[in-house]
């Protein structure tokens, strides 16, 4: 099967687009830290009699520290990635270039995670940018 070829967003939609957490996310608080359960798709081989022998998890858990927490609940689906770092910047006292690379890696983390998606406006082309079931 052949993925097709995925055209990479400019900087400009990037910045205009609005990170959307994964509604299949559970949020958990332990001990002033959070942390996301992200739901696990069983692979084809794990039914039948090999799921029966193997445990499987159906979740996986990933902790966030106070800043990661920070830029997850600003991922609302109303604020676009510039305002985040924008906010971030601000808060941190840090020059926007710089809010932007910490920001923009975590949220491609994230979204390597399944656990945010990145929602262009649609007066930009296409209307997804990788990530999650927002």
């Amino acid at each position: 099967m052949r993925r097709r070829a995925q055209e990479s967003p400019s900087a400009g939609q990037v910045l205009d687009a609005v990170p959307t957490c994964n509604r299949a996310v559970r949020e958990e608080r332990r001990a002033g830290a959070l942390v996301l359960w992200v739901p696990i798709q069983r692979r084809w081989w794990m039914s039948g009699p090999v799921g029966w022998l193997l445990p499987f998890r159906r979740e996986k858990g990933i902790e966030l520290d106070a800043l990661g927490q920070q830029v997850w609940q600003a991922c609302d689906g109303e604020r676009r990635v510039e305002q985040i770092i924008e906010d971030f910047a601000r808060e941190h006292q840090v020059r926007f270039h710089e809010a932007r690379l910490s920001v923009m890696q975590f949220l491609r983390a994230l979204m390597q995670r399944n656990l945010v998606a990145l929602v262009v406006p649609e007066k930009a082309e296409g209307s997804h940018v990788g990530g999650a079931d927002a």
